[in-house]
């Protein structure tokens, strides 16, 4: 699946937001400019750029003869949902430093609990987090707790003696 990211960063609030993706259009055509630029169009289906658009918005590629949309292979492919309303999720999720519920989502784009949570998971799954960082040397931290109470523990997973701590020696 492409990734389109469309810098909101540039938008102060909510209203400046709204305001300028006014239309499924204008949405659209922020799509097509951050998967092809000022260039052609890519089928996403063999590659060529030799494509042409129809009067109704969607687009045809010469060599395959396919027809497809702006949105084909992103995050907004085969929804019902507007863009208007991905755009302004998009925008309430990368605006709030500790994110925004499913159930707040569908109260402020006016679209079901069930649908706002699709939604998150599928704009999470465009932040991407790279697990391969592996740290070495001394390494500190706070508070933490391993393991849990051996009581909940499975019998052949509990380690006698230890009533609930680690046997991982600490400073």
């Amino acid at each position: 699946m492409e990734q389109i990211h469309i810098n909101f960063a540039k938008f102060d609030s909510l209203i400046q937001i709204a305001d300028y993706f006014h239309s499924e259009d204008v949405c659209k055509q922020a799509i097509a400019q951050e998967r092809w630029g000022d260039g052609e169009a890519v089928c996403p289906y063999c590659g060529s750029t030799h494509t042409y658009m129809t009067a109704e918005g969607r687009y045809i590629c010469n060599d395959c003869n396919t027809h497809f949309s702006v949105t084909v292979g992103t995050i907004f492919e085969n929804t019902k949902v507007s863009l208007r309303k991905w755009f302004l999720a998009m925008y309430l999720v990368s605006s709030h430093k500790k994110g925004v519920s499913s159930c707040q989502l569908a109260r402020d784009i006016k679209v079901t609990q069930k649908t706002a949570w699709f939604m998150l998971h599928k704009i999470r799954g465009l932040y991407g987090q790279s697990d391969a960082t592996v740290l070495d040397g001394e390494v500190e931290m706070d508070e933490m707790y391993l393991g849990g109470r051996e009581t909940n523990k499975h019998e052949n997973k509990r380690t006698e003696g230890t009533q609930g701590r680690d046997k991982i020696k600490t400073r």
